[in-house]
Order: structure tokens, then sequence, then C-alpha cells
């Protein structure tokens, strides 16, 4: 019969920190995923043990008596576990073997205690009782279960070197002692290994370090050929970022080898670089899997898949670094400087997390653990000292406060303008960079930040990169109709948004009054009824707060009609803030301040969109820019470019008097408050004058030769009376259209050939081939004529602008704001 296949799995100290836990342990080890193999369980100590066996080394050393307490603790706390799972006819056997155990760590405290002193070899001894003390009641849990088990101390069979705390391992011996110790171990049984501990030719006990565990899993499974290993743990495998940091941080569902050993360089606290090294002669998969969430697919880890395409799936950082720079003179080169540099730093142990290089080995920068710093430099002072006092080294120094971000994927090497999109979102998130690194391998681009920047960095990338889409930050000024309407659409949009890439934060909404601010994000729902709740903020403090937020993509949407508002666009323009709006005081300026708007887009390379402000939801703005922008001239516009005006126009066609369209348009809410800025047809003319700009015209609005519809005597009375005295006009409009005849007419804008403009009232008969002809309601139509077309005009016909359609065009133009920030 041929040897069955051999499973692997390993548990760590949260996964047997309480009884139950290790009952669940022992369902998930025989479960069906491991049925027709042969099961090797390796446990860590129980949840917490280790840390109380350091606790209690700190106060022997210290001469407190507290390590007394601590091992009293430790021992009822695993005779507590003894009682509740294992047989009652296992239990005296047990308990002598736990006596012995916890009776020698005694005389070891108390060495250390004589001597006030614990060497790395007395320590290892100490340490390792946690998981010889778990190891044997975890084996009877499974006998318990009615499974057959056998516990194993791997300090018989795994070998290592006398470096004790991180012992060395001989894979050649071991692998030949693990194979001998399996063969021991009837075929039907479970054999329940002790993580972290090993030992020496001579029997010493050693500890493999952190993730010991791991490690002592990866080993085994190396060893053994296993079809599988899998590292069960307290999250749902190696996730894309810290959760603490990125709370959108998902499980990866696969990595390669090598990147996952980058991950673990760089930070990522589930595994550690060596854990994969067993693993990989063989191939043997690595899985991370979630004892508290089993049904969690977790993340699978084997050689690297030529398949897949090119990409950053992760990004992590190394915190409390500082970058150590070694400074050649500027004309000699030190040919060894790398040698004589990195070997004394070998020598005391002492981790590189990043090498900058540059010039011939001129100079050269180290990112090490913040806490290293000054002997990295002693070190490296002494080191070059003759070379620092021939001149060859101008000094060593070290920069604190510094970080190393990572992002960590594959192919990057053949992954056109990667590396460009990573410090280019650095760049978007205000994100300095010290030094930067990408190696001789295919997995990682790192670079040196300061640590008070390194949660933004990480963010911004893990954004970009892991979860494929831009951030981008949003301030809305104004917290009236369009503003809320604004504020409602995003909500409901946002998952739709999220699935296109596109992550719309909302940072702050602000009224005349107040600025509600929260960078992390603010619930657009709720957000327009929480302003009064935020600080109080004028105009200036504002665009204090704008200008100086460091935010990525950052855009802010006026939606007010405010020219004092409209008059800060350049400011925030030119710090970077794209600016969104429909606020016709904006579009409506003086050609000077226009083309300063325009150029201070220019100089702060952001968005300066305006869609909404001509035409609503139409696209006319953009569609005539796409022409003069390939060359196409404009030759004439006409257009019906009010809805407010074309409601009245149709009303009246419709057998309406003057007055009385003009009531039912205030009534449906088309209207300006004042119904005269409607009728007086400024609003006309300045969205006439936007598009003669956007064709290359310097106007404004005051060049329109404009004609009001306001009755004579009626443009400076109170309102109220306005509206007493506006059925005196009625007479005046009847006559007027008896004179169109069987036509209409319609308040039509025009840019003629000759560049002149003007607005007013015309007839406009679709027998004679007009295109404004039987509009409906509120309905707005634009005719562009250029050259290219010909005798086929373009044409844009749809609703008005109600407040619905404006938000629409306006999240669209913040979409847009961000795709061009990339």
């Amino acid at each position: 019969m041929p040897d069955l296949p051999i499973h692997v799995a390993k548990f760590g100290g949260t996964s047997v920190g309480t009884p139950d836990r290790v009952r669940r342990v022992v369902e998930l080890a025989t479960g069906a995923d491991t049925a027709g193999h042969r099961r090797v369980v390796v446990s860590s100590a129980f949840g917490g043990v280790t840390d109380r066996l350091l606790a209690a080394i700190d106060a022997a050393v210290a001469r407190t008596g507290a390590h007394r307490q601590i091992l009293r603790e430790v021992r009822e706390r695993h005779e507590a576990a003894l009682v509740a799972l294992a047989p009652e006819s296992e239990r005296e056997a047990l308990r002598e073997r736990q006596d012995t155990l916890f009776t020698e760590l005694g005389e070891l405290l108390y060495g250390v205690y004589l001597l006030r002193q614990c060497d790395a070899r007395f320590k290892d001894a100490i340490v390792s009782a946690g998981e010889r003390a778990s190891v044997p009641l975890v084996a009877a849990a499974f006998r318990a279960a009615g499974h057959a088990a056998v516990a194993l101390d791997a300090t018989g069979f795994v070998r290592t070197d006398d470096a004790f705390g991180e012992a060395a391992v001989d894979f050649k011996e071991t692998g030949r002692l693990t194979r001998a110790a399996l063969d021991e171990v009837p075929e039907d049984a479970v054999a329940v290994v002790t993580g972290f501990v090993a030992s020496t030719d001579d029997g010493v006990t050693t500890t493999l370090g952190r993730s010991g565990s791991d490690y002592t899993a990866t080993i085994l499974a190396g060893a053994l050929g296993a079809v599988e290993c899998v590292i069960w743990t307290d999250v749902d495998g190696v996730l894309s970022a810290d959760p603490r940091v990125v709370p959108d941080a998902f499980s990866l569902p696969r990595l390669s080898y090598q990147e996952a050993a980058e991950l673990a360089h760089f930070g990522a606290k589930v595994l550690h670089p060596r854990t994969m090294r067993p693993l990989l002669r063989e191939g043997v998969p690595l899985r991370i899997k979630n004892t508290l969430r089993p049904e969690a697919p977790g993340t699978e880890i084997g050689p690297a898949d030529p398949d897949v395409p090119p990409a950053i799936r992760a990004v992590t950082a190394i915190r409390d670094a500082a970058l150590v720079r070694v400074d050649g003179a500027s004309s000699l080169e030190v040919p060894d400087l790398a040698r004589r540099i990195f070997a004394p730093l070998a020598e005391a142990g002492l981790p590189v997390s990043l090498v900058a290089q540059a010039s011939a080995e001129g100079s050269m920068g180290l990112a090490v653990r913040q806490a290293d710093a000054d002997a990295v430099v002693r070190l490296l002072e002494k080191a070059l000292a003759r070379e620092i006092e021939r001149g060859d080294v101008r000094g060593v120094r070290a920069e604190a406060g510094g970080a190393v971000v990572a992002a960590v994927g594959s192919g990057m090497h053949g992954a056109a303008g990667l590396a460009g999109r990573y410090f280019a979102t650095l760049a978007r998130a205000h994100v300095n960079v010290r030094a930067v690194a990408q190696g001789g391998g295919d997995h990682v681009i790192s670079a040196v930040v300061a640590d008070a920047e390194a949660v933004q960095a990480v963010s911004a990338l893990h954004e970009a990169f892991a979860m494929r889409r831009l951030r981008t930050h949003l301030v809305v000024v104004g917290a009236g109709m369009l503003g809320r309407r604004l504020l409602a659409l995003l909500d409901a949009q946002i998952p739709g948004l999220l699935g296109a890439g596109v992550n719309v934060v909302l940072a702050g909404v602000a009224d005349s009054r107040h600025l509600l601010w929260d960078a992390s994000g603010l619930d657009p729902a709720t957000a327009a009824d929480r302003v009064a709740e935020g600080d109080p903020a004028g105009l200036d403090a504002l665009s204090d707060r704008i200008t100086s937020a460091r935010l990525e993509r950052l855009v802010v949407v006026d939606a007010t009609a405010s020219p004092d508002v409209a008059a800060r666009h350049a400011g925030w323009l030119r710090a970077g803030v794209a600016v969104v709006t429909p606020n016709k005081e904006a579009t409506g300026r003086s050609a000077e301040g226009w083309g300063e708007a325009q150029a201070a887009s220019r100089a702060g390379e952001a968005p300066y969109l305006y869609e909404a402000s001509v035409g609503a939801g139409l696209g006319i703005v953009g569609r005539l820019r796409d022409l003069v922008r390939t060359g196409d001239r404009v030759q004439e516009i006409e257009g019906v470019l009010s809805g407010t005006l074309s409601f009245v126009m149709n009303r009246m066609r419709d057998g309406a008097a003057f007055s009385e369209a003009v009531g039912a348009a205030r009534e449906a809410g088309l209207t300006e408050p004042d119904v005269r800025d409607d009728l007086s047809g400024r609003d006309v003319a300045r969205k006439l004058a936007l598009l003669a700009r956007e064709v290359g015209l310097d106007v404004s609005a005051a060049d329109v030769a404009l004609e009001s519809l306001v009755p004579d005597g009626l443009d400076e009375v109170p309102l109220a009376e306005f509206w007493r005295r506006l059925p005196d006009a009625d007479a005046g409009w009847r006559r007027r259209l008896a004179e169109a005849g069987e036509g209409e007419v319609q308040y039509v804008a025009r840019l003629g050939a000759d560049g002149a403009i003007r607005a007013g009232v015309e007839g406009v008969r679709a027998e004679a081939g007009s295109l404004l002809a039987a509009l409906r309601a509120s309905e707005i139509a634009v005719v562009v004529h250029t050259a290219r077309t010909g005798d086929f005009p373009i044409f844009f016909q749809g609703p008005g602008a109600s407040a619905d359609v404006t938000a629409a065009v306006v999240l669209a133009d913040v979409v847009r704001a961000a795709e061009a920030m990339r």
C-alpha cells in the first residue's frame, strides 16, 4: 500500500488560547479536507504563555520575586486545560509529565534569579516550555475526540546551530530525522508537534525566533514532501494592507512565494520571510486560514503563475525607520564602499530594509530601524574612518522619523509605467520621497518617506493599486437645493462609482457660515443637515482649509450662485485643487477674470469643469472644446439656452397670457427668486459668452446685445408690485405673437459668423427648417454650424436645467476631474 499524502497544519497561540478553541482545532485538523491524508499538526504555546514566561525572566533578573507567581499562574492554566481536554484515564500520567516540566522550569528561573542574568541559552530553555507544555494536552484533546494522536517534541528531530534565540536549521539532518520520527507514528494517528523549538547536535534546546511555529510547520512540510501546509491564524489570510491603517484591506486569494517573502520582509505581520524557504524546493503550497472563520478561502502561497498579469497586489510599511546616508565625494569613487558598509552591519546583526545607491558607489542611503540608527552611524564612521579623513567620504549621518513604504506584486520590470504611477500616486497624496529602491527582483518598489506621512502613503497606494480605483476627496460649497441634490445623488451612486473604480470621499460641506470637515469621510446622506455642527468659517477660513488640506485629488464643487465664491476659484486652482461648478457668476465673469481662472488651472494642473453651466446635461461645452482642439472652426451658434424662457414662450404658444406663463414658470420652480433675473436675459448672456469663449472669442456677458423681457418701468420696483403690474404687458405680447402668424417665437441666442453675439425674441418656424421650433415645456436646444459639418449642423436638444439634472452633470464632472488627475 503506497504511503498516504501528508498534510501539515499549524495552529498559533490564539487558535489554542482556550480549551474550546483547542477542541475547534481538533475539528479543523481532522475535517473533510484532510481525509485520506497523514496528519501532522504543529502547535504553539497556549495564547499569551510565551509572553508570561518572558515576563518571568525579567522578574527573576530583577529579583522582584514575581517570577514565582507567574510560574504558578501558568501552571494552573495548564492544569485547568488538562482537566478540560484530556480523557480521564490519561490525566494522571499527563499530570506527572507536566509536574516534571514545571519543576525544571522553576529551577531554571531560580538560576536566573540567583545569577541576576539570563543568557540566550537559558532564555531558549525557559520560553520553549510553553510549547512543550501545550502539545501533550492538544494531543490528548485529539484522543478525547476519538482520534489516535501522538505528541512529538521537535527537539528530537529539528536540528539547528547554537545561535540561541533564532537558530539556523540544518535542513539535511532535520529532513532525515523528521522522516524517521514520522515513520514511528502509526499512519492513522495525528502527529502533534511542538512548534518554535529545536535542538543542537548536542541536544541543547534552541528556538527558531519570530514566527518560529510557522517555520516549524514549513520545515516539516518541506522535509516530508507534504501536499499542503496550512497555517491557521486569526485573520482571513494575507491582507492587501494593514487593516489598522487601511480599513478597506482585503484578503489576497493567491501570492507567489516571492511576493509573500517581500511582504513579510517589509513588515506584514502574518508571515516571516524565512517561512517560505523550506517549501520552495518541493513547491509545497502554503495556505493561510482563519480558525475563527474557517469558511473563508484564505490565501494560497505557491510558485509564481506565469499567466498572472503584472500588478501591485499589496502595500505595506516598516515604521520607525531612519535613513542613514553615506555621502561620497563628488568626483572620487570608493570601489569597495558597499563591502565596507555592509560587512560591519552584518557582523553586528543590524538589519537593513532598503538600499538606495547613486553615482558609481559615490553615495548610499540605508533604511534601518530607528532604534539602530546611532549604532549604525558609529559603526560606519569607524569602518570608513580612513575614507572620511581622506575626503573620499564626506560623512555619515542619520535622518530620523522615516518609514519604508513598499508596493509588492509581480512583473514590475515588465510593466511599463507602473513605477511612474507609484510615484505619481505618492505625489498626488502630497507625500515626499526621501529615497527610492527597485531591487534586482521583480516584486517590489519601495521608498523612504516621513513616518508622519506613512499612513497617507500606504492608504493612497493601496487605493490606486490593490483596490484599482481613484480616491477623490470632495468638498461641496453650498448646502442649498443644488448642494443637497448633489449629496443625495452621491450617496445613491457610491456603490456604482466604486464598481467603476472611483472612490469619492466627501471631506467637507460648507454654507455661508460653517464648514463641516472630516478628511476620512462624511456621510453624504446626512452631511447637509449637519453643516451647522461644523466650525464657524467664512470664505477666508474655507479657502485656507482647502488649499492646505494636502488631500489627494481634491475637488471643490461650487454649488452656489455667489460671485464671492466664484472669485476664489483661481486661488484654489493655482493650489492644485480641481473646481467643478454650475455657478454662472464664475462662467459669466469678465474676460480678464475668466482668463485668470483658466491660467490658474494650467499652472496648478487642476481641472476647471463647468459643463452644468450651459445646456444642463447636453454636453455642449465639452463637445465645443473637442471640436476646437481637433482643428474644426465653429462658424455659428444659435440656441434656446434658457429653460425658463423656453417654458414661458411655449405656454404662450399654447394660449396662455404672458403674465400667466411667467407665473406658471415660478410655480413650477423654474425661475430665480426674482423672476426678473430670468426675464432680463442676463442668464442667457452669460451662457452665450461662455460658448463664445470656448470657440476662441475673448468676450464677456456685457458684450452680448441683449433684449430684456422685463416690461418697461418694472426693472426697479418692489417684487410684489412687479407681479401686480405684470398683466399690463399681456396685450403687447398678444400683438407680438399675432404678428408672428402661425409660427412660434423663442428667446434665441446667436453667435454669428462675424463674431457678433446677441439674444432676443425671434420667430422660429419648422417649415422654414428651424431646429429651434416645436420645443416642449422647458426644453432647450443648441445648433452648432462648423466648417467640417457644412450643411449638417450639430444639434443638441433636451430638458432645461433642473436641480436633479444639474446635480448629475456636476457629479459626472467630479469623476472627470478625478480621472484627469491620475
